[in-house]
C-alpha cells in the first residue's frame, strides 16, 4: 500500500538519489538535465519557500521508504503556465500507478494554485514517462524558446481542468 503525502525535510537525500539513479540509468546524468539541478538536494527547501506558486508530492511504501515523487512550480517563461517537474520513481515499483496518481495530484494542485495549463520537459529515452503523459492527455508542443533544460527533446503541454 502507498501513501502518498506532501515532502518533508527529510525526503531530501532519498529524492536526489531517486532522480539521480533513474537519469544515470537512462543515460541522462549529464549537462541539461535535472541531474545537475542546483536545488535537488534541497528540494524541500525550495518546493516549501514559496507554497502559493509551488509543491512536491512524494509516495512511500508501507516501511517508509521513500519510492516516487512529482512536483509543480510556476513556469516562469509563460503566463499560468505551472511545470510538472521532476516525476520519478523507483524501478522496483514501476508499472503500479504510482507515476499515475503523482501526477494526478500535480493536477490536482495545478487546478488549486491558479494555473491554466501544465508544463513538462522530458527526454525521448524515456519511453514510459513519454507514454504515461501522453496516456494522461499531454500533447507534444515544438521546443519553446524559454525550455530550461538544454538536454531536454520533448515539450508538452495539458489545459488544466477545474477540479
Amino acid at each position: 500500500m502507498m501513501i502518498y503525502r506532501t515532502i518533508q525535510k527529510s525526503d531530501n537525500p532519498y529524492l536526489a538519489e531517486l532522480v539521480r539513479s533513474n537519469l544515470k540509468q537512462h543515460g541522462l546524468d549529464i549537462p541539461g538535465t535535472a541531474y545537475f539541478d542546483l536545488n535537488l538536494e534541497h528540494l524541500y527547501e525550495y518546493y516549501t519557500e514559496n507554497p502559493e506558486k509551488r509543491n512536491y508530492f512524494v509516495a512511500e511504501d508501507e516501511t517508509g521508504k521513500v519510492v516516487g515523487g512529482c512536483g509543480i512550480d510556476e513556469f516562469a517563461g509563460a503566463d499560468g503556465y505551472g511545470e510538472l517537474q521532476k516525476l520519478y520513481v523507483d524501478p522496483d515499483y514501476q508499472r503500479q500507478g504510482i507515476a499515475r496518481a503523482l501526477v494526478g495530484m500535480v493536477e490536482e494542485e495545478a487546478a488549486r494554485l491558479g494555473y491554466k495549463v501544465l508544463y513538462l520537459e522530458t527526454h525521448s529515452n524515456l519511453q514510459a514517462a513519454l507514454h504515461l503523459y501522453q496516456a494522461m492527455g499531454f500533447e507534444l508542443v515544438e521546443r519553446p524558446a524559454f525550455a530550461v533544460h538544454a538536454t531536454m527533446d520533448n515539450f508538452m503541454v495539458k489545459a488544466v481542468l477545474d477540479r
